[in-house]
């Protein structure tokens, strides 16, 4: 079973992986070899420290576009060899150690360095390892999942259709902590929860702020953290709009409520989970006091005016409060950042506007209350100079003409 393969990159990586597992990082845990590995001090000298993940992901090979993933029990195993010439004959005096131990070879690849994957399969016993030398005959890397299922099961509440009351202590009901987590601290977080639509190419600002709560979890991975929320959020009914190899956003839109959740890590044994509940402003109060409203949470397709289905849970509150009060026009308003020439932000924005109007007719608004009008980038709002300041220009507004705003 040879393969003629370039490990360039898969000694790129591998170094990268020898450097960090070299010296524990600071909440980093340690463990022993599994017992499938135990032969190798019999064979090699084995530093101590070995790093470990309770539950990890790793690819055989770790090449992102060919591996085979397998998830679970994750140690980085660092073993010397007392003298060497060359990486290959050193892997030649060690292998028949592997095959008697119930090691099976899957592949070896060659060129410009060695890499070996390998699989184990005894006494109900599932494990794979990667095992390189990046290009030392003196050390061997081995980086080996013992395959299992998440080491528990994270249950999420659905949030209710009455709001509950959230403080900035204690967990958040709908949005539970990993079991074995410790609470750290909670607060309130004034930076806007942005989130980048399918297809788009910029983060899109969905709410004003956050709360957040920290929690320490000594024995956290990436991938148990994003795995374990991603499943559980999936089931008690929200929609996962964003998921990448460390943080998972989401978004619920059932039962008239409009909450979106960021779970992230937070440094070495530790992750966060940001909570914004768009739904909670009084949009009637806040359009009676200033007289417009900005509706961040109104996503377009990129460079489009086709609504996204996730912007239903920004526009209801709108059609809710005019069904309340017959009397009440709007206008809505479409704007934008300064990124583009004027005529396209203005041709832009008018169609935007236009669309959100059209939403409320089909949602029981009747036409002769509302007009549409695009103001492109005239009307600012944040400093065009940094995403977060586009972000927060390019929004939908609505405003009560008949209304004069309320000094404070």
């Amino acid at each position: 079973m040879f393969s003629t393969y370039s490990v360039g990159k898969i000694g790129s990586l591998a170094a990268l992986l020898g450097a960090l597992a070299a010296i524990p990082a600071a909440g980093q845990v340690v463990q022993d070899p599994p017992p499938e590995l135990s032969f190798l001090s019999t064979i090699l000298k084995v530093r101590k420290n070995i790093p470990y993940e309770m539950w990890g992901e790793v690819k055989f090979p770790p090449n992102r576009d060919v591996g085979l993933a397998r998830q679970g029990k994750h140690w980085f195993v660092l073993a010397e060899t007392a003298n060497g010439t060359d990486p290959v004959s050193e892997w030649n005096k060690v292998k028949p150690a592997f095959l008697q131990n119930g090691w099976a070879l899957v592949k070896e690849y060659r060129g410009g360095g060695l890499l070996e994957v390998l699989q184990y399969a005894k006494n109900g016993v599932q494990a794979w390892a990667n095992v390189d030398t990046d290009g030392s005959p003196l050390l061997f890397r081995v980086d080996v999942i013992e395959v299992a299922p998440l080491p528990f099961t994270l249950t999420l509440a659905a949030p209710a259709a009455t709001p509950e009351i959230v403080t900035d202590k204690g967990d958040f009901p709908y949005l539970a902590p990993l079991p074995g987590s410790k609470f750290h601290r909670g607060g309130a977080d004034n930076t806007p929860f942005r989130v980048t639509p399918a297809g788009a190419q910029q983060a899109e600002m969905v709410a004003n702020g956050t709360l957040y709560r920290d929690y320490d979890f000594p024995e956290i991975s990436n991938v148990l953290l994003t795995t374990a929320y991603r499943d559980a959020l999936t089931k008690s009914g929200w929609v996962i709009v964003q998921e990448g190899s460390s943080v998972i956003r989401a978004h619920y839109a059932q039962k008239g409520r409009n909450i979106w959740a960021m779970v992230s890590p937070n440094g070495p044994g530790g992750y966060s989970i940001n909570v914004a509940d768009a739904g909670a402003v009084d949009l009637g109060a806040t359009l009676a006091n200033a007289c417009h409203v900005a509706l961040y949470g109104v996503l377009f397709d990129f460079n489009k005016s086709t609504l996204q289905p996730s912007s239903d849970a920004s526009l209801q509150p709108v059609a809710n409060i005019m069904a309340a009060d017959k009397t009440l026009k709007l206008e809505v308003q479409g704007h934008t950042d300064n990124v583009g020439n004027d005529a396209y932000n203005q041709t832009l924005s008018e169609a935007r506007a236009k669309t959100v109007a059209t939403w409320l007719t089909q949602h029981g608004v009747a036409p002769d209350r509302l007009t549409a009008k695009g103001y492109g980038k005239t009307k600012p709002v944040a400093d065009n100079g940094s995403d977060e300041g586009r972000a927060r220009n390019r929004r939908v507004e609505i405003a009560d003409p008949r209304c004069s705003p309320k000094g404070n």
